[in-house]
């Protein structure tokens, strides 16, 4: 399990890296400058305008609202979302973490503790997201259906 939180963490830094914590959407009117009118929507496969936003994908959203949640805790947390930005947004060496983190040069196994307990808290925190209440529609009605024998008369 830890080195598939580790690699959804890795997946995080690299998209969050590439992306931010933004996402855009393209102008109309760019689009309709750019191509002196409409843009063209057929063509070869792949070759089409992306028209949806682009940022990071849902995984990556997860393991970011996680960090700020955690942030948001308490002093703890605050460390733990510094040692996530750290290590796998700024790729910064183990050093260099201990460094960030307050810890000494020979706290090497204290270090993996707090890298266990991010882990830990990361995992928690999106399991509590995603459950049974995450899985709801809003409707929570039954749907009716619409037809003849149920039509007012």
């Amino acid at each position: 399990m830890k080195k598939d939180v580790d690699d959804l963490m890795r997946h995080w830094g690299e998209q969050r890296a590439r992306y931010g914590l933004v996402s855009g959407l393209g102008s109309q009117m760019g689009s309709i400058m750019e191509w002196k009118g409409a843009a063209p929507r057929g063509g070869a496969a792949g070759s089409r305008i992306p028209v949806n936003g682009v940022g990071m994908d849902r995984a990556a959203a997860e393991v970011e609202a996680a960090v700020a949640e955690l942030e948001r805790r308490d002093e703890r947390g605050v460390v733990l979302a510094r040692l996530a930005t750290f290590r796998y947004l700024h790729g910064a060496t183990i050093r260099e973490q201990m460094r960030v983190l307050g810890l000494a040069e020979d706290a090497e196994r204290t270090y993996w503790n707090w890298l266990d307990a991010l882990h830990l808290q990361v995992v928690r925190i999106m399991i509590s997201r995603a459950g049974p209440h995450r899985s709801n529609t809003v409707r929570r009605v039954g749907m009716r259906r619409a037809c003849a024998e149920n039509a007012p008369k």
